[in-house]
């Protein structure tokens, strides 16, 4: 459990700190504030790889990270999803 939070506080806490740090670097990033705040909320680990790598250009193996934290962020999502629906199912009810 321990590893969850810390898997869904950081990348944001992270992305927090470097957007109070330089907003204008993260503005011209992603074109408008409105997908950085997307990819805060949703998508952190693929935001902030993103971040990381796009400074450079994005060659090949730039891209096969931002899949690879796509892949993460998914995951997470997949994780609740199931979590949840095993809670669901296994309700009895009053």
């Amino acid at each position: 459990m321990l590893m969850g939070v810390f898997g869904a506080i950081l990348p944001r806490f992270v992305l927090l700190v470097g957007w109070v740090n330089d907003p204008n670097a993260w503005t011209s990033l992603f074109g408008a504030p409105v997908w950085f705040l997307f990819g805060f909320l949703f998508f952190p680990w693929t935001t902030l790889v993103y971040g990381f790598v796009a400074l450079n250009g994005m060659s090949f193996i730039n891209w096969i990270f931002v899949a690879a934290a796509l892949l993460i962020d998914l995951g997470t999502w997949g994780i609740g999803a199931s979590a949840t629906r095993q809670q669901v199912s296994s309700y009895r009810g009053t």
